[in-house]
């Protein structure tokens, strides 16, 4: 009698958990990659030795870059691969400390006045961990690039 309860159990918990498996995003981190591939060979593309790519699309004033104890007030919009926008902002204000790696270290080879799109790989991101929640407008699927038009405003 013990063994056929246990029997049932465990076929019920089988079953149970074969509808239940993780969900794969193996399809959408080979897109991200290979889509920062194909970025990196666009005109005016930069990459950095961490993989990070940007382009300038205005220098600012010379001499006045923000560093790690830095704060900072920017505009942005940031951007999925599919051009999907899951936040923007007018004025906000970070500390160069406090957002991601990839976009630390954007904002540290800005100038002042200075507007850069940042081209940012997954490693320099969120990795593997999603952000927000699904079916938001401001979710963040894991392994994504994050595409961030930067425009820096002041430097304190």
């Amino acid at each position: 009698m013990k063994k056929t309860i246990l029997s049932a159990v465990l076929l019920c918990v089988i079953l149970l958990t074969a509808g239940c498996k993780k969900e794969n995003w193996t399809d959408w981190k080979v897109q991200n990659e290979a889509w920062l591939a194909k970025n990196k060979t666009a005109e005016g593309v930069l990459t950095t030795p961490t993989g990070l790519q940007y382009k300038v699309l205005r220098q600012g004033i010379a001499g006045t870059k923000p560093d790690v104890l830095k704060s900072v007030r920017i505009r942005y919009t940031g951007r999925l691969i599919t051009g999907h926008v899951f936040e923007e902002n007018e004025a906000a204000d970070f500390a160069v400390s406090g957002v991601i790696e990839g976009l630390a270290e954007g904002l540290k080879k800005m100038n002042k006045s200075g507007h850069y799109i940042f081209y940012i790989p997954q490693e320099l991101g969120y990795k593997a961990e999603e952000q927000g929640t699904r079916g938001n407008a401001s979710y963040i699927p894991p392994y994504s690039t994050l595409i961030f038009d930067v425009e820096l405003n002041d430097v304190y």
